[in-house]
């Protein structure tokens, strides 16, 4: 307002003195004549100047801070999970907040649901970034855009109670294996090695919204003769729900997969993910990543483990 105001003050004051000029034109000296009209030059050129100044501020003000609605999960304890004050907690929701931090136009707001929520919520326009520990498959990469940097290092075992002779899936062949929510990579690849090995194929236990608490007492109870893990999670497990103090799961074979996490959105939300890639590339480059994962995990999760 107080832009505008400039302006119209200074158009008052040039045509006041044109006027002037105009009445005292006939009885002045040419270097009278002059003098006002390089006043009013003088005058247009600061009115030009105001205005370019308010056309800038109103530029500046128009400028709209994008809101961006971000998915993560419930329960996956200790990157995406709500506390016992129901709040949304994790290495997953603290890393989002500093990428927010470094980018001005954005504005994120949460949403925390079951895991396999989060892709179908993506597809329907209600969240604009999933964000689960996601690991890359053909089938992700068929409908969502990954984002073009990671964040960590993803690398699952199968885990097996402690008194089990297994060694690897061909060992489980007719068994329970528990593999996540029915959109986790997990149950993906074990899919497809049920399609490859005729004979061999294991029984998939799909828990979109399982509890640790739930995976362990699964494992205890025999009801699934095994899961798929990271080391750190079965640490985790171990620690959290041991009856007598001692291990009761522990990870075996080779890997089932070795992968980083992403970020996943729309096909067409590229602008959002350079924006993002960005940010991370910073967080990673000046340390702030690496901080996050030791306060959540324990030790450094973004190199490999």
């Amino acid at each position: 307002m107080k832009k505008l105001q400039a302006i119209k003050f200074i158009t008052a004051g040039a045509a006041t003195m044109a006027m002037m000029a105009a009445l005292t034109g006939c009885g002045s000296s040419a270097g009278t004549g002059a003098q006002a009209a390089n006043t009013t030059e003088t005058e247009a050129k600061d009115e030009v100047e105001v205005k370019d100044e308010a056309t800038a501020t109103s530029d500046s003000a128009d400028g709209e801070v994008k809101t961006v609605i971000v998915g993560s999960g419930i329960n996956y304890n200790p990157f995406c999970y709500l506390d016992e004050n129901g709040e949304a907690v994790g290495y997953e929701y603290d890393v989002l907040a500093k990428i927010d931090e470094l980018l001005p136009q954005y504005e994120f707001e949460y949403q925390s649901m079951a895991f396999d929520q989060l892709v179908l919520s993506l597809e329907a326009g209600k969240i604009d970034i999933a964000a689960h520990q996601y690991e890359y498959t053909d089938e992700r990469a068929e409908k969502y855009l990954f984002s073009g940097e990671t964040y960590t290092s993803y690398i699952t075992y199968l885990a097996v109670p402690v008194d089990s002779d297994v060694d690897s899936l061909e060992d489980l062949a007719g068994q329970k294996i528990r593999t996540g929510g029915r959109t986790s990579a997990t149950t993906q690849i074990l899919t497809k090695w049920n399609e490859e090995h005729p004979g061999q194929e294991v029984e998939l236990v799909t828990a979109e919204s399982s509890s640790d608490e739930e995976a362990a007492a699964a494992i205890k109870s025999g009801a699934a003769a095994a899961t798929v893990l990271k080391k750190s999670d079965v640490i985790k497990l171990n620690t959290n729900f041991s009856d007598d103090g001692k291990d009761f799961i522990k990870s075996v074979g080779e890997p089932i997969n070795n992968s980083k996490t992403y970020y996943l959105y729309r096909k067409d939300e590229t602008e959002l993910q350079e924006a993002i890639d960005g940010a991370l590339k910073q967080l990673k480059e000046d340390g702030t990543l690496s901080e996050l994962a030791i306060k959540w995990v324990g030790y450094d999760v973004t190199e490999e483990e």
